[in-house]
């Protein structure tokens, strides 16, 4: 007889359907959190460390720039000490000129390039305010040139501070 029952009887046994509580996505789960943490680190790393980059090649940059319209022998050592002050404590740098300079710019540079800079470079800084022939300024000037890509800027600040120490002992 239960069978027999009207369909609307039935319907009115039915209950409401019921739609589950929305899956939200948050929270992710701890893994997803220290990914992106680790992004945002090393994002910054690679930030910082590329504005430091540029901040540190800019005095170069224009010491390269300046060195293409310079014509004399006075004008381009006055260029690679301006340069030089940029990067190395002044107290070291300012009252240098003559062979010591020279030297100087020498032993900042790679040893696979100091010969060519000493060749390139013979007698000018001795003869800073003598006239010379045009040949002898492109010769500065290319050693100028190779000084400025070449030691700029240094690579070796950790290692000279080393030698300072060890010095010291």
């Amino acid at each position: 007889m239960e069978a027999l029952k009207q369909p609307s009887e039935q319907l009115a046994q039915l209950k409401d359907i019921h739609l589950p509580e929305q899956v939200h996505n948050y929270p992710f789960a701890y893994g997803w959190w220290l990914l992106l943490a680790s992004i945002l680190i090393a994002l910054i790393f690679v930030t910082v460390k590329w504005q430091r980059r540029r901040k540190l090649s800019h005095a170069k940059k224009l010491a390269l720039s300046k060195l293409q319209s310079t014509d004399n022998n006075d004008e381009i050592i006055t260029l690679l000490k301006w340069a030089a002050f940029q990067y190395f404590p002044r107290n070291e740098i300012a009252s240098l000129h003559g062979e010591r300079l020279k030297d100087f710019f020498k032993n900042t540079l790679a040893i696979k390039h100091q010969e060519k800079f000493l060749t390139l470079s013979d007698k000018q800084f001795s003869h800073k305010y003598q006239l010379t022939k045009n040949s002898e300024n492109e010769t500065l000037k290319e050693a100028a040139h190779l000084w400025l890509s070449q030691a700029l800027p240094p690579q070796l600040l950790k290692q000279n501070s080393v030698t300072k120490h060890e010095k010291q002992s």
